[in-house]
């Protein structure tokens, strides 16, 4: 059973399983400090394939076949795959689950896309719509430049706001009961899904996706939000000593309204305008 808590923030009851996750990346991404923790590390962003999109869809593929074998299921036992990608028509996912001959629900939420199929995912296990479904997305920086900038090949100066798309795809299978004898432990559960909203702040500059993305991801539920609070506060404490307050009496609206602008002083992580300190005017210092 599906229950409203405020808003937008939506309670299950039954709590769908987690049975089963994988992740797929690039070379580059393998490179980085999370590379070992990759259950896939591509030699070659072109994945064998003649095209970047091709590439894109077969590095989905393999993040899904992953994610099924940990959980030790067949992907025939699937009711659904929620799945997006950055392209035209959702053309990477479409091919990387056409052949699966599961019902194949297509996800565009650019940057939000795989917590959208977990969160319509979840939804659908709870109610009963689905007894399993997995849930993927994928991008791919060359496919992406492509889509959104311009080829490659064109040889177009990036602009000093450009992000860097990720050449990368995750999967993650949910499910009403845990998998008998499993090869993945069933100790990660859906218990509470909030779906986002629009929040406009004027930004102009088509280079800079993440300016126009990055409110929304403070606009969270007070709730929700201050769960998250208590554990990055711990961690910036236990990490860098700071004699941090939670700042638990703020209204609703301080809440939402609180934005997370880390900017890095003295060596240390300084969430400004978001956590109240001790000492503000020696923490602002």
């Amino acid at each position: 059973m599906i229950k409203r808590i405020g808003k937008r923030t939506l309670a299950l009851e039954n709590r769908p399983y987690l049975l089963g996750h994988a992740a797929a990346v690039g070379k580059k991404e393998g490179e980085g400090p999370l590379g070992e923790r990759f259950d896939y590390v591509a030699k070659n962003d072109r994945m064998g394939q003649r095209s970047w999109e091709l590439a894109e869809s077969e590095l989905q593929k393999t993040a899904i076949r992953l994610a099924l074998r940990k959980a030790t299921l067949p992907e025939r036992s699937l009711d659904l795959i929620l799945a997006g990608d950055l392209l035209n028509q959702c053309i990477g996912s479409f091919l990387a689950s056409m052949h699966a001959n599961v019902p194949y629900l297509g996800q565009y939420g650019a940057c939000s896309t795989m917590a959208q199929g977990l969160a319509l995912g979840g939804c659908l296990v709870e109610s009963g719509a689905a007894d399993r479904l997995l849930a993927a997305a994928s991008s791919h920086f060359c496919s992406a430049e492509r889509q959104y900038r311009f080829p490659l090949a064109y040889g177009g100066q990036r602009t000093p706001t450009a992000q860097w798309t990720a050449t990368a795809a995750g999967a993650a299978v949910l499910g009403s009961e845990p998998v008998p004898n499993g090869a993945e432990p069933c100790d990660v559960r859906v218990t509470h899904v909030l779906f986002g909203k629009m929040v406009e702040m004027g930004v102009t500059d088509a280079a800079n996706m993440g300016a126009a993305m990055a409110p929304e991801d403070v606009n969270l539920d007070p709730y929700i939000f201050r769960c998250a609070e208590r554990c990055v506060l711990h961690k910036i404490r236990y990490y860098h000593n700071h004699p941090l307050v939670f700042p638990l009496e703020r209204t609703e609206t301080e809440n939402r309204q609180s934005p997370l602008i880390p900017s890095w002083r003295q060596g240390g992580l300084y969430l400004c305008k978001c956590f109240s300190y001790l000492n503000t005017a020696e923490a602002s210092g």
